[in-house]
């Protein structure tokens, strides 16, 4: 802590980051009772808000299993990390 900070008892905070896995999110989207895979439009609405909310309070999002990403979870998701990265965030790709 340098003598500014400490004056004005400011101190630093580690950066926040949460990993974020995409078949986590494709599980928690699809319904389960309908084959072939249909996403279910209330649960992805409800998933994406709550996403949405917990990512207000984190700078960087590790983004793990991409390829479980297809159709509207994959519009869903582009808009998220969109909106994400506006508020400054910033995301990291795993391959």
């Amino acid at each position: 802590m340098d003598r500014r900070e400490f004056l004005l008892l400011k101190t630093r905070s580690k950066p926040r980051e949460i990993e974020l896995s995409c078949k986590w999110l494709y599980e928690q989207c699809v319904d389960p009772h309908v084959t072939p895979t249909v996403f279910d439009t209330e649960a992805m609405r409800r998933v994406f808000d709550d996403l949405d909310t917990r990512l207000r309070g984190v700078e960087t999002i590790r983004v793990t299993n991409m390829q479980w990403l297809s159709g509207d979870l994959r519009l869903e998701f582009g808009s998220l990390l969109r909106a994400f990265r506006l508020r400054g965030g910033r995301v990291v790709i795993e391959k």
